[in-house]
């Protein structure tokens, strides 16, 4: 079926290409603030710009598909595409902004895993979505099976957590950030699931 693509629907995927190129930045940003043994905002300040860029793309498609007919695929799948990606920049800067509104000033246990948890499963999209008319399926496994990993070291996490934590407020601040860096891994997973739909839809 992509075979038959107007040459004007290329726009869809050369914006599909940039924003996950940002989110992919914002990703390495993000395991840079959580390897840190005193976090930096720094990253989260370079982060805020790339997640405006990303809202801004995500609305720019929005209004293409309600003014164009002939899609590259499935129109909810790139609402549902779309949507998932900007979920992805949204939360990625929200685990940096609670970094810096909790003033987080040292390492949180198994953040930094699960930050580069996520930053393998964006790759494994970016890879993908640079080619969607290229079925990725390895990708997509690949994006899964670090889900599976994700949450056993979340499940880690929080064991240690309530163990060892002995101020309450510091256990709420700690758990809100790994409670988020853990969705999005989900959401990253459900991203993946959409891609093996239009690559499935597309045979």
């Amino acid at each position: 079926m992509f075979r038959k693509i107007l040459p004007k629907e290329e726009k869809y995927f050369e914006d599909f290409k940039e924003m996950i190129s940002h989110i992919e930045e914002m990703a390495k940003f993000n395991k840079e603030l959580f390897d840190s043994e005193v976090p930096d905002k720094n990253n989260f300040l370079k982060m805020k710009p790339l997640e405006v860029r990303c809202d801004e793309i995500s609305s720019r498609i929005t209004k293409r598909l309600n003014k164009t007919y002939i899609t590259p695929f499935d129109r909810e799948d790139i609402f549902a595409l779309i949507k998932r990606l900007d979920d992805i920049s949204d939360m990625l800067l929200g685990a940096a902004a609670r970094v810096d509104t909790f003033v987080i000033d040292k390492k949180i246990n198994h953040a930094d895993r699960m930050a580069a948890i996520v930053l393998e499963q964006i790759n494994e999209l970016g890879v993908a979505i640079q080619d969607l008319k290229v079925k990725r399926i390895n990708e997509m496994k690949a994006v899964k099976d670090l889900e599976s990993e994700a949450d056993r070291v979340y499940q880690t996490a929080m064991k240690e957590l309530f163990e060892q934590e002995t101020n309450a407020i510091n256990l709420i601040k700690k758990k809100e950030i790994l409670d988020l860096l853990e969705r999005i891994s989900d959401r990253c997973q459900s991203t993946a699931n959409v891609i093996l739909s239009i690559f499935l839809k597309n045979a």
